[in-house]
């Protein structure tokens, strides 16, 4: 019996270490992720090792103590691609790595009893309408919201998890080796290790993922696509499109600004009401369509309408409760 134990714990270490090499990857694909929640859930055991696990994996000693078991010239053994990949000559040293960690594991590390917070419940934000809201997270991630935003997290040991119910959120994520930080937004993910990203939902169901800083990894249906900084893509339904106005820092929206260029008025329109509480309408809906050009300041709607109705030959009205937009 002790001997099947054995051999049931060296292979809950294996399985837990490979895990920890595929979650350390800079790109985690969908399917893995999901197959990984699976796997902790089937047993308390596999979240205890997996954790005791990280917890080596990122201890100073042993990264002293591998080093000496890892090949002093690196570029002797490992070879790369032509797109910068490393082969499986690399992946055999990160093998090599994974098994060692696990021997240390056994050899010198107690049963880790998980923090109190492991199984963190998931906490919930949002900005009124009107008002951005900044979510320092204990990570050390940011996320900044934009009016009438609700989103929710879940950070746990082994992975960060954002849900956005509805509206836009900047995310400069704090790099991690281990977790990576996944944003779910209905139909497609957003994934990496460490960036700087814009979500936006729109109105319409399109949803729309700008880049910053490092790469993203975004799966929407079948397919899978890596967004590198000043890149952006735009999914609805089965349908995906680039967006090349991705530019500066972060996004315009963040200091109060919306640059328009060829842009439906609707999506002016969507912005300018995330930054009042008293909103744009269109009294007809196909005004919307109508393409736009110039830089608008989104907390000053009367301005942004009075350019409009210069340029554009359009009118408006306050009611009241809303203003009201409609063609001369």
């Amino acid at each position: 019996m002790g001997w099947m134990m054995l051999l049931d714990t060296a292979d809950l270490n294996s399985q837990a270490a490979g895990w920890v090499e595929k979650m350390s990857r800079p790109m985690l694909d969908s399917q893995d992720a999901a197959e990984f929640d699976r796997w902790i859930a089937q047993d308390p055991l596999h979240l205890e090792t997996y954790a005791r696990l990280v917890s080596v994996w990122q201890s100073d000693g042993l990264v002293k103590a591998l080093e000496s078991g890892l090949p002093s010239n690196d570029n002797e053994h490992i070879e790369t691609s032509a797109t910068g990949d490393a082969e499986p000559d690399a992946m055999a040293v990160f093998a090599r790595f994974a098994r060692l960690a696990v021997v240390a594991l056994a050899l010198f590390l107690p049963l880790a009893i998980l923090t109190q917070g492991a199984l963190s419940p998931t906490a919930e934000y949002a900005a009124p309408r009107g008002e951005d809201r900044i979510v320092d997270l204990a990570d050390g991630s940011r996320l900044h919201l934009s009016g009438g935003t609700r989103l929710a997290v879940r950070i746990t040991p082994w992975s960060r998890t954002v849900t956005i119910a509805h509206g836009q959120a900047y995310f400069d994520v704090a790099h991690e080796r281990l977790r990576g930080f996944t944003v779910d937004i209905g139909d497609a993910s957003v994934s990496v290790l460490g960036t700087a990203f814009d979500v936006n939902l729109r109105n319409d169901g399109e949803r729309e993922v700008r880049v910053f800083r490092g790469l993203v990894n975004v799966a929407a249906g079948n397919g899978e696509w890596r967004v590198p900084a000043g890149a952006g893509v735009a999914i609805a339904g089965s349908r995906v499109r680039t967006l090349d106005d991705v530019e500066g820092a972060q996004p315009g929206w963040i200091d109060g600004w919306f640059d328009a260029q060829d842009t439906p008025l609707d999506h002016l329109v969507e912005q300018v009401n995330r930054s009042t509480d008293r909103p744009i309408m269109l009294a007809d809906p196909g005004l919307g369509a109508l393409r736009i050009s110039g830089r608008f300041q989104l907390d000053r709607p009367r301005e942004v309408l009075d350019t409009l109705a210069l340029i554009y030959g359009l009118r408006w009205e306050d009611t009241g409760e809303q203003l009201l937009v409609s063609r001369s």
